[in-house]
């Protein structure tokens, strides 16, 4: 009975945590998003994409951990990991980002605008075979 126990409470502390990775990683999509700013529809494409891909790691920690049962507590552990990193961390790590990096934020954004054109440029030019 205790292993059980001590199994659950594992699993729930897992599913705490990998709200918050997931969350975290919502954050590095939204500074890549404050330094190139998109239009609505990639925005949709890009949280699409993020939001599908991030089933898998969450499918890989249910299977191994519970056999593939969604189960409501750990859904509710990973939705409270991520409400949890949103309203502490999260905040006061983007104000610091916001206050430091604001003002090259112009500056940067725009010469990886300039790279990932030279980069495209370079990969569909005259001498590419397509």
């Amino acid at each position: 009975m205790r292993q059980i126990i001590q199994e659950q409470i594992y699993f729930q502390i897992t599913t705490l945590c990998a709200g918050m990775f997931l969350m975290f990683g919502y954050d590095i999509l939204r500074l890549w998003r404050w330094f190139l700013p998109h239009g609505k529809i990639w925005v949709w494409v890009e949280d699409l994409l993020y939001w599908s891909l991030s089933g898998i790691p969450v499918f890989i920690l249910f299977f191994r951990m519970i056999d593939g049962v969604p189960r409501w507590y750990g859904i509710a552990g990973m939705l409270a990991g991520g409400i949890l990193y949103e309203a502490g961390i999260s905040i006061p790590i983007r104000a610091g980002l916001h206050r430091i990096l604001g003002k090259y934020n112009k500056k940067i954004g725009f010469r990886v605008a300039k790279l990932a054109k030279m980069l495209y440029s370079k990969i569909t030019g005259p001498n590419s075979k397509s």
